[in-house]
């Protein structure tokens, strides 16, 4: 059986945190990938929060912060 590819998308610290328990589901039973925007703070301060909230390193990180 073929599972479901789900992506999300995060931006800010108050989306990685709604979302955490959310996140280790989807990646329990989902071909899951997650992206990180970066829009708002530097990854390093983001990765405090994945830390601290058992969530895994973001598929990718789009540095958005840097390009506007």
């Amino acid at each position: 059986v073929k599972k479901l590819k789900i992506v999300t998308v995060v931006g800010t610290r108050p989306e990685i945190i709604r979302l955490s328990r959310i996140l280790a589901r989807l990646d329990e039973h989902c071909e899951h990938i997650l992206i990180h925007t970066g829009q708002n703070h530097d990854y390093e301060l983001n990765q405090i929060f994945f830390n601290d909230l058992g969530v895994r390193k973001p598929d990718y990180f789009l540095n958005s912060a840097d390009n506007t």
